[in-house]
């Protein structure tokens, strides 16, 4: 049994070998030399993903619509993932001071929603965990968070532009003066 063990080894040493396209003796710097350029390679698209969404939220920004003298924006986003969703509600809050942004996503036929609310707007009744909430219900969902950020996934990706439409109403019945 030991002979066997130590064939198949040999075997899937020289089938990984053969994968570097390295001998044996160099299999591990090959391996290492891949290893970081992958890294580097994900880095790099990492940016450039980054510069996507800087791009993406730019144009976002003229479709801010004003509910109540509150600038509202609800946007449904292709090929990006959660955390540049939070990031992007990040940037709209560094840029209007005040405000509330609904963003989406479809991940793997899933939508993906996170809801953000300024500080001052949370005193006037709007809740992100709310919003995000009655926005998931419309998908088939569920989720919730803080009052300044909540997030919230659902079923039906094809109900996701309605129910961000819905969100200046939930704004509009939610906020006192």
């Amino acid at each position: 049994r030991a002979q066997e063990l130590i064939s198949e080894r040999l075997q899937t040493l020289d089938r990984v070998a053969a994968l570097l396209n390295a001998p044996i003796a160099e299999m591990e710097a090959r391996l290492e030399s891949l290893l970081t350029s992958h890294h580097a390679l994900q880095k790099d698209m990492e940016k450039a993903q980054r510069k996507l969404a800087q791009a993406q939220f730019t144009e976002l920004l003229a479709q801010v619509q004003t509910v109540k003298g509150v600038p509202v924006l609800t946007a449904q986003i292709e090929g990006v993932d959660v955390d540049t969703l939070r990031e992007m509600t990040d940037w709209f809050k560094d840029k209007v001071g005040s405000g509330t942004a609904v963003l989406a996503t479809v991940n793997n036929g899933k939508p993906i929603i996170i809801a953000a609310v300024t500080d001052d707007l949370i005193k006037r009744g709007i809740k992100a965990g709310d919003i995000v909430r009655e926005v998931a219900k419309m998908v088939g969902g569920g989720g919730g968070g803080r009052p300044n950020l909540a997030q919230a996934g659902g079923k039906d990706a094809s109900k996701l532009p309605e129910a961000l439409a819905h969100v200046a109403v939930l704004v509009a019945d939610n906020l006192k003066d």
